[in-house]
């Protein structure tokens, strides 16, 4: 199929989106019933939760509907699903029209592999065809110009080029995107399928401050939860994506072992410190970090040698579930964070010591490649003067210096 930036289709579909998006001409994001979404939430966390899952009962939901937060320094864009995640991988490869296409690429932590839940978000080069400047390519659709296109127009001329979507039931449009020059959303499905058939979806941005390149995010899910994974998609997804002009720091300024650093926050002194840790403080907040002995086993990727993000999220679901059981935490929130491809967990809740008297934490949790738990834990008064989110930046300085990363071409996550 030949590729290119008007015509470039993921793998998705859209099934019941075509009876609540009309054929209006406001260039928008496709909607969903909400009243739908929540009914296919409640199957979809069910079908999601596994039997021998670490988490502790009330906090069985997040088995899917965990955010994952993924921020890639060298390609320079970051974006957020509200989904578990699992399996994931990031791939470099080589296209056929001579351009390179980056990104990850995911399952949804859903139980049936039947009905297969993908999402993948990519950076591809951005080549022109044919005698027009990078400007016009950029702002065309079939090589006509997108101002004031209707959707009908929109979807015509996508029904007159991809002959191959003959048989399938197409929707799509563009979309107002902040900093971008062009974004648009596309979705299709087998027009005889209904229900029991996948949705492909697929929404795609050429970034004014990078017009040499198309960021394009991708899902495949089975139709019958449009709705649910619709919502997702515009509340969440598309509106996290943005660009980043941030480096990432590979090693922490406190060094504990050859493999394994700390960046420590801004005020924070070292009290004590060994080969297994250390502890620092600032007046009354208190951050432990280092290696944590753990009754919990994790298996070894043969691929790529190290835990992959699944076992990295096993351990934190135990940890989760220890924090519960044996200390009475209440979990506040619980992230999944994807920094430069290192995958690790955010928690944050609070603890009562003693009567009326509550402290808050945060930790993140990730793995050594031989499978050991590395903790950054702050600890800190309930007083309101910092944020879910300020502690969490807090402890997410955790730097593991991987070996042998890369597997083939591809980053295990």
């Amino acid at each position: 199929m030949k590729q290119r930036w008007q015509i470039r289709i993921a793998t998705l579909a859209v099934g019941a989106l075509l009876g609540v998006v009309g054929t209006g001409y406001a260039k928008s994001l496709p909607t969903y019933d909400t009243m739908k979404a929540t009914a296919e939430a409640q199957t979809f966390e069910a079908r999601g939760v596994h039997s021998e899952s670490d988490l502790p009962a009330a906090y069985q939901s997040y088995a899917t509907t965990m955010t994952t937060e993924i921020r890639d320094y060298a390609d320079g864009y970051t974006f957020t699903v509200p989904w578990r995640l699992t399996n994931g991988r990031y791939e470099s490869q080589a296209k056929d029209d001579g351009s390179t296409e980056r990104g990850y690429f995911f399952n949804l932590a859903e139980s049936s592999i039947s009905e297969p839940f993908l999402v993948s978000f990519t950076k591809r080069d951005n080549i022109v065809e044919g005698n027009v400047s990078l400007q016009q390519w950029n702002t065309t659709w079939y090589n006509e110009s997108v101002t004031n296109m209707t959707k009908e127009r929109y979807l015509a001329l996508w029904r007159e080029n991809r002959k191959d979507l003959s048989g399938y039931t197409l929707d799509g449009d563009l979309f107002d995107f902040k900093g971008a020059t062009t974004a648009r959303w596309d979705s299709f499905v087998r027009s005889d399928a209904g229900e029991t058939g996948s949705t492909f979806f697929d929404a795609e941005f050429i970034m004014a401050a990078d017009p040499t390149q198309r960021y394009t995010m991708t899902m495949m899910y089975p139709s019958k939860y449009n709705d649910y994974m619709m919502q997702g998609v515009v509340k969440n997804v598309v509106p996290s994506f943005k660009l980043m002009k941030e480096k990432y720091r590979n090693t922490g300024n406190l060094v504990l072992t050859d493999e394994i650093s700390y960046i420590k926050p801004s005020g924070f002194k070292v009290v004590t410190q060994n080969r297994n840790g250390a502890v620092l403080t600032k007046d009354f907040y208190r951050i432990e970090v280092g290696l944590f002995p753990m009754d919990k086993t994790v298996s070894i990727d043969s691929r790529a040698s190290y835990p992959t993000m699944t076992a990295r999220q096993e351990i934190a679901d135990f940890y989760v579930n220890e924090l519960v059981t044996n200390y009475g935490a209440t979990i506040e929130g619980y992230k999944t964070l994807i920094d430069n491809h290192n995958t690790g967990s955010l928690i944050v809740g609070s603890l009562q010591r003693g009567e009326g008297v509550a402290i808050k934490f945060a930790s993140y949790i990730t793995l050594t490649d031989s499978g050991q738990a590395v903790v950054a834990r702050v600890m800190a008064p309930d007083n309101g003067q910092f944020t879910d989110e300020d502690l969490m930046k807090m402890v997410e300085g955790v730097r593991i210096q991987h070996k042998g990363l890369l597997s083939g071409g591809t980053v295990i996550l």
